[in-house]
């Protein structure tokens, strides 16, 4: 008998249950509730085999009734570790998901999936990323992808379980936009010369454009493949450019794309792809 309790599987047991009677201390009213329910059954069940063991066997437990009782209880706690481990992902997931909270409600119609960055192309000089959810969360190719702050850029490749983003300040992207003061239209298309600035090209402006620095871009969502209204970022200053004789406008996110950890992609919205598919019935 002495020795099932010396045994290394009783100790595991037991400094498993001395660390859920920690957490349920140092956690937070919330979880406190949840970690007590986990740690009360636990001690429940070792009540039970250390008043048998107190009786050596006597008055209560037999050796074979006991050692039912671990096995029970091993998975029972197998169990319960399964739960928290549930109970923090789901709670991780709320956690991101409120940060968009504001988005969401200016934006009712949108639909948001959190995601997480896994890792970021080190041969991209436009920053472009690789996100924890894919096809199997709704994810399709070309969906926007944004921060709290505004849009940072759109779904390329999409697989199963993650998906690829290029960002705004990729010349891959083109999307269409004005300026929320003048009404002013253009395109914001990246730049190698502005990237490693963190900058992008508000660009295809007319001559007599009234775009001022400080002025706040934003999508004009006429093609379909972008919601309206999506802050992209603030115009920092004006250029022409000799090349194509157009006039641009810099553009500055209000987000450091080179620092992202965590976004939000727009799997749906209000007008989605509808000029695509007038363009297909035409």
């Amino acid at each position: 008998m002495k020795e099932f309790f010396k045994s290394a599987k009783v100790k595991a047991l037991l400094s498993i249950l001395l660390v859920l009677v920690m957490l349920a201390v140092l956690t937070s009213n919330t979880e406190n509730n949840f970690l007590s329910s986990v740690v009360n059954t636990l001690t429940f069940s070792m009540s039970k085999v250390t008043a048998a063991s107190a009786d050596d066997g006597r008055d209560g437990l037999s050796d074979q009734e006991l050692l039912e009782e671990y096995k029970r209880l091993k998975e029972e706690n197998a169990d319960l570790r399964a739960q928290l481990v549930d109970y923090y992902a789901v709670k991780s997931e709320n956690e991101r998901l409120w940060k968009f909270y504001d988005l969401k409600k200016e934006h009712p119609d949108f639909e948001l999936i959190p995601a997480s960055v896994l890792r970021k192309d080190p041969n991209d000089e436009f920053y472009s990323f690789t996100l924890d959810k894919g096809s199997s969360s709704g994810v399709k190719t070309a969906d926007p992808v944004v921060s709290e702050t505004g849009l940072i850029g759109w779904v390329s490749e999409c697989d199963t379980n993650t998906c690829k983003v290029v960002t705004i300040l990729s010349p891959r992207t083109g999307i269409g936009a004005a300026d929320s003061k003048s009404g002013d239209v253009g395109v914001v298309t990246g730049s190698s010369t502005l990237a490693s600035d963190n900058l992008t090209m508000f660009s295809k402006l007319k001559a007599n454009h009234k775009v001022e620095i400080g002025d706040i871009i934003t999508t004009t969502g006429i093609s379909g493949l972008y919601p309206k209204g999506l802050i992209i970022g603030e115009v920092t200053d004006l250029g022409y450019d000799t090349y194509d004789t157009s006039h641009y406008a810099v553009i500055k996110p209000y987000e450091n794309l080179k620092k992202l950890t965590s976004v939000a992609v727009i799997i749906g919205f209000s007008g989605q792809g509808e000029v695509l598919l007038q363009n297909q019935k035409d």
